[in-house]
């Protein structure tokens, strides 16, 4: 599957608590696979904790509707992207990056009520990302079988 985000922010940041998190708001999000063609339904909020060493740790959540009216709720928390020098280039001009660029990983859970979307609970799903754009984030999501 494919999922797109684009964000918006940072809100602000918790600069001196432990530890420091970014708000990003995700403003628009598409999930796009074999089986499953979702929108955002609603704003979403990634709160990235930012290690000491510069490590970002998104945790993200977001509701998304599926074509046929399906809620589906996303969330990671299980994620790192380690950054490099052309990821902080590409995020400060809004280009996209390839997804060997930086290291930006994720193992999103799917929550959803509607049985012909029931195998999005029932396994382990893995992404790679990359910046696709100004503030725009792809994902390759795979089931791990």
């Amino acid at each position: 599957m494919s999922y797109f985000e684009t964000i918006d922010g940072p809100i602000g940041s918790t600069h001196g608590s432990p530890p420091e998190r970014l708000c990003w708001q995700v403003k628009d999000a598409t999930l796009h696979g074999p089986r499953i063609t979702a929108r955002l339904a609603a704003p979403g909020l990634d709160w990235v904790r930012v290690d000491p060493d510069g490590t970002r740790r998104p945790d993200l959540r977001a509701q998304l509707r599926t074509d046929d009216g399906a809620l589906v709720l996303l969330h990671y928390e299980v994620a790192v992207i380690r950054a490099s020098e052309r990821f902080e280039e590409a995020l400060a001009n809004g280009e996209p990056t390839d997804f060997d660029e930086q290291y930006m990983r994720m193992a999103p859970v799917f929550e959803v009520g509607a049985s012909r979307y029931w195998w999005l609970t029932q396994s382990l799903f893995l992404g790679r990302g990359r910046m696709h754009g100004p503030r725009a984030i792809e994902y390759e999501i795979y089931r791990i079988a």
